[in-house]
């Protein structure tokens, strides 16, 4: 919980840094809503489990230099009061009048867990103020403007992916096909009762990219070169060899 709070105390600072070193216009990447509220750049990435969302999410915020918020760091921050209280916090009352909005409108769903999706949706609201973020996973495309960052979708033949886990973690080929099920499952019953939306439908995602024919190297340049495409922003820094060039089978991997 001590990393997850200083990573939030991070990008806050980062943000405040940026407002004061750049020109107060528009800046690249960001989207002006209806209410004069900026968001992004972000961005949003779903997955399958195994496709290695979370070694590409790792790999795009280092070039980038955007910090990366995990689906595991997500939930910490919208359950932990004094750490959602601080990012809240550091936003004015025109970001948390929007959110109010938004929610308002979302109440008219037939939700399963209202005041944990409440905290979640104030978290990846501002987050996505702050911007320059990578999201995994929660959905975070379905609470926010799509023109404020590039949504992308991995996915892998489940033969690749169950492989990927197996060799991870020690399971039989069998018993991580039941892991990649539930996981999954897991992810799709979420997203369609909160949204109201197929996690898979091509109509909620820019770009959707298999894993398992194009390699690490390959997705993120693909990744980095839509993000300039569509929201202006392009890498900091370059590539590096301390990065592999496939999806490796990581402790991140095995969710990812």
């Amino acid at each position: 919980m001590n990393t997850t709070f200083r990573l939030v105390e991070n990008q806050i600072a980062m943000s405040k840094l940026k407002e004061r070193l750049e020109h107060p216009a528009r800046l690249p990447g960001q989207y002006v809503t209806d209410y004069g509220i900026t968001f992004g750049p972000c961005l949003f990435l779903s997955r399958e489990c195994g496709a290695g969302a979370s070694v590409l999410a790792e790999r795009i915020g280092y070039r980038l230099g955007w910090n990366v918020f995990d689906s595991k760091i997500v939930n910490e921050i919208a359950e932990a009061a004094h750490v959602h209280q601080t990012l809240v916090e550091s936003v004015d009352e025109h970001v948390q009048s929007y959110w109010e909005r938004t929610w308002h409108k979302m109440m008219l769903g037939d939700f399963v867990d209202h005041k944990y999706l409440r905290y979640l949706s104030q978290t990846v609201t501002v987050l996505a103020h702050l911007g320059r973020v990578v999201l995994v996973g929660r959905g975070a495309q379905f609470f926010l403007p799509s023109q404020c960052g590039l949504r992308v979708r991995l996915c892998a033949p489940l033969d690749v992916r169950a492989k990927r886990v197996a060799e991870r973690t020690n399971l039989t080929p069998e018993k991580a096909l039941l892991e990649i099920e539930k996981i999954d499952t897991a992810r799709d019953t979420f997203i369609w009762q909160n949204f109201h939306q197929d996690i898979s439908s091509f109509d909620n995602y820019d770009l959707i990219l298999n894993t398992g024919e194009i390699n690490l190297e390959s997705t993120t340049r693909i990744v980095l070169a839509t993000i300039q495409e569509k929201l202006g922003v392009g890498p900091k820094t370059p590539p590096t060899s301390a990065h592999p060039a496939v999806f490796p089978n990581s402790a991140s991997d095995i969710r990812g």
